[in-house]
């Protein structure tokens, strides 16, 4: 252990699993503390230099005790994340790591999965697949990519997977539309659809996929900031909104946040710590209770019913749909 959160994480390996995809391969830096166990659709958050913080989805078999693998897609506009790992990390190298944490985790009915996946979004849905294929559960793994040197783990969907996996390369947005409807039209009744993506993807998906089957056999996990007003529930995401107070229950402080200004940058600025990571609305890891007021919800994580609730938010994009709020800081 690094301290009393983190855990040292050993690379044993590294290899390029496509164009613009590198995995990790990691172990525990203390022999006699192995690294915990996980369920399928767990992710680690990786901590960087200068305090950043990065989530990666496990993406390798649970079954796997005392390994952890992840992959890290290179993005252009990278603040440093992805870049860092594809240019600086090696074999040999000690990271440090949360442990696991599963927001995305499989139905526990034994119901059949259909596990839609594009880019970098197959990450937590392969693991999904062997989980699913250990339990002897039905299952179909649908995986859109761009190009053949840009789908991830070919060998793995080649061999373990082949029977359940169909890679669709290269497919324009309309005719990527016509395939998910018609997967979603062929579904079992009783199955749960599970998707990831890149937002435009998880926008089709949504849009298509929730008329039809409803909450709560639908399943997502974003990796990037969806498109204005598709995550479900969502407040009124595109508008401006007006300041607000914050009351913090906890602290026994008010503080104003102003238009233009996240909650989270309102706290940061008054040395009030809370955990942050994407600062998108899609990882979770600010979510904090609410004790009173009604949120204006804008992120991506939390279900419309959560939403419904108003009993918490994600303070680093959503606002107050009111004058006043009291949180649990």
């Amino acid at each position: 252990m690094i301290d009393d959160d983190l855990i040292a994480a050993r690379v044993i390996a590294r290899e390029r699993v496509a164009c613009d995809v590198i995995s990790l391969r990691l172990v525990s830096d203390a022999p006699d503390l192995p690294l915990p166990a996980f369920e399928a659709g767990a992710h680690i958050d990786l901590h960087l230099r200068d305090g950043l913080t990065r989530k990666y989805s496990l993406c390798n078999d649970p079954f796997e005790r005392g390994v952890y693998e992840i992959a890290i897609k290179r993005e252009p506009a990278s603040r440093g994340g992805s870049a860092h790992m594809h240019d600086a990390v090696r074999v040999g190298d000690v990271l440090r790591i949360g442990a696991p944490l599963n927001y995305f985790p499989l139905a526990p009915d034994g119901s059949p999965a259909v596990l839609l996946a594009a880019g970098i979004g197959v990450t937590p849905l392969l693991a999904m697949a062997h989980s699913l294929i250990r339990a002897g559960r039905p299952l179909a793994l649908h995986y859109f990519v761009r190009s053949d040197d840009a789908a991830a783990y070919r060998p793995t969907l080649a061999s373990r997977l082949a029977d359940v996996a169909t890679v669709h390369t290269g497919l324009t947005p309309d005719a990527t539309g016509d395939a998910i409807a018609a997967i979603v039209g062929a579904m079992d009744a009783r199955a749960h659809l599970y998707f990831c993506g890149p937002a435009p993807f998880m926008a089709a998906v949504d849009a298509i996929a929730r008329p039809a089957l409803g909450d709560v056999r639908l399943h997502h996990e974003y990796f990037s900031a969806p498109i204005a007003g598709e995550a479900a529930g969502a407040g009124d995401a595109g508008g401006e909104a007006g300041a607000f107070r914050i009351e913090l229950a906890r602290s026994q402080r008010v503080l104003l946040v102003p238009p233009g200004q996240s909650i989270t940058d309102v706290l940061f600025d008054h040395d009030i710590p809370i955990a942050t990571s994407c600062e998108a609305g899609i990882c979770g890891a600010c979510r904090t209770a609410v004790l009173a007021g009604t949120p204006d919800h804008r992120d991506a994580f939390l279900s419309a019913a959560e939403k419904g609730r108003n009993d918490c938010m994600m303070p680093c994009v959503s606002r107050c749909r009111g004058e006043r709020l009291v949180l649990d800081l």
